[in-house]
């Protein structure tokens, strides 16, 4: 009794509110917003609306072909209706929820607390310049843009009876795939944030695409989606492929898929934070990654940079020009010489 009056509730308290914050910013970054909710009670709004048939397998009617002779015609036989609305929602909310959250993160962390950086800042000494963080905003905004058209479209797809293999009760499928398919889930996910962003550090790809990203080496917040529009599409287009191929509880995916958003917007915040799981880096890692550019690839585990022998040495030069993961061996007899 006595040790949990001793706990510093404040401080808890605190730390809670700031990772709900981080949470709920890091969804509207992506602008997936109603996408989530979909993806979680499509079967539940359904049966609410009462559009949906036993005999349909929790789906709407099956949309019949008719001919294209009109916009309405159009957007009904691409199972698109009310189109406007899901946009008009996915667009809104997103962009409320996104500066008014990183607003606040941002005024916290980068306004009230700059005198005491060396407390909380991955990179003290290191500021974004005032053009970056203009040039990180309206990019990032962009980008957010992007994901919400994208979910309302997604969304408004599914909503209206188009195909998704996500399913919501777990006898469908049993609880022994339900768990294989959480691990199976997350390597997928790790996999595809690994490798494909080291492929985006192809000297090629790094220069043409990649680079956009780069340009902020003390990423804040607000950095998590400045990136080139192909890049933030590509990755959101891969991660979501899952729930339209292979059988997955709505919970898992979303779950895992909320879990990658959130620590990609710790990663980005310049704030230093631990680790909270054994196999899970700290913000410092990915923080390093800006730093140091060709190294630290993952994002939510060190399974693929050590196995790939990415992970950054403290005997190894990196820099921009530094291709490859490894770094450049420090030649000491050259520096004797000299």
């Amino acid at each position: 009794m006595l040790s949990i009056l001793k706990i510093d509730w404040h401080g808890t308290i605190s730390k809670a509110a700031v990772m709900v914050l981080v949470f709920f910013l890091a969804t509207a970054a992506q602008g997936e917003w109603l996408l989530v909710m979909v993806y979680l009670g499509k079967d539940y709004i359904c049966n609410w609306l009462h559009t949906t048939d036993s005999s349909l397998n929790g789906t709407l009617p099956t949309v019949k072909t008719v001919p294209i002779s009109s916009v309405a015609a159009l957007l009904e036989y691409y199972r698109l209706q009310n189109l406007h609305m899901y946009l008009a929602f996915a667009i809104t909310t997103s962009f409320l929820m996104f500066y008014g959250m990183a607003g606040g993160f941002q005024w916290y962390f980068y306004i009230k607390r700059r005198h005491k950086a060396k407390e909380w800042k991955c990179q003290p000494d290191r500021w974004l310049t005032l053009d970056n963080e203009r040039h990180e905003i309206m990019l990032g905004s962009f980008n957010m843009l992007l994901g919400s058209i994208g979910s309302g479209f997604v969304s408004c797809y599914i909503m209206n009876g188009g195909k998704c293999s996500l399913y919501s009760s777990v006898s469908e499928v049993g609880w022994t795939y339900l768990i294989f398919s959480v691990f199976a889930l997350y390597m997928y996910n790790e996999a595809v944030s690994y490798y494909l962003h080291r492929l985006f550090h192809h000297p090629y790809l790094y220069r043409k695409i990649h680079k956009v990203h780069h340009r902020y080496g003390s990423p804040t917040a607000f950095s998590t989606v400045a990136m080139h529009p192909f890049e933030f599409t590509t990755y959101q287009v891969v991660l979501a492929l899952p729930a339209f191929i292979v059988p997955l509880h709505a919970g898992v995916f979303v779950s895992l898929l909320l879990y990658g958003y959130y620590y990609g917007m710790i990663d980005h915040s310049g704030v230093k934070k631990d680790a909270l799981w054994p196999w899970q880096p700290s913000s410092m890692f990915h923080d390093d990654h800006h730093r140091y550019f060709h190294c630290n690839f993952g994002f939510n585990s060190l399974f693929f940079d050590k196995l790939h022998g990415t992970l950054r040495r403290k005997d190894r030069v990196y820099g921009e020009d530094v291709f490859g993961g490894k770094g450049k061996q420090v030649d000491f007899t050259d520096a004797e010489s000299e």
